[in-house]
């Protein structure tokens, strides 16, 4: 079974190509500034993976690199989180997260040692 199979209807939806990424992010909310890993992000949304408590309804702005994007968190499942973004994210920031994970890409060692303190299953996260 794929991972977006349990995924809400949006995700099925969802007509925008996804980048497939490993870029070391945070996610800013009420309740303080967590790190994440950004998987994968498209105009309209990303996922991530987390350790935090982030539910579903929850506002972020998310960071990665020089970029941000402001939404809400819409599904979750193990450690793996849906944002939709409030706004369409423009072709050209796209194109820049592209060569930020060329350029600088996190290998599954650097993933592993970034959320290491956690204990969690970041492996979720590179798949």
């Amino acid at each position: 079974m794929s991972q977006d199979e349990n995924a809400p209807a949006y995700w099925a939806r969802r007509g925008a190509s996804r980048l497939r990424l490993r870029l070391a992010a945070y996610a800013d909310a009420h309740a303080g500034t967590t790190r994440v890993v950004l998987c994968d992000i498209s105009q309209g949304g990303a996922k991530i993976f987390t350790h935090a408590a982030l539910p579903p309804g929850r506002d972020v702005l998310l960071r990665w690199g020089p970029h941000e994007a402001f939404g809400t968190v819409i599904w979750e499942r193990e450690g793996l989180r849906g944002i939709q973004f409030d706004e369409p994210l423009p072709p050209s920031l796209l194109r820049s997260t592209r060569d930020m994970q060329d350029a600088a890409g996190l290998s599954r060692t650097a993933v592993a040692e970034w959320v290491a303190e956690t204990g969690w299953d970041f492996g979720k996260a590179l798949n």
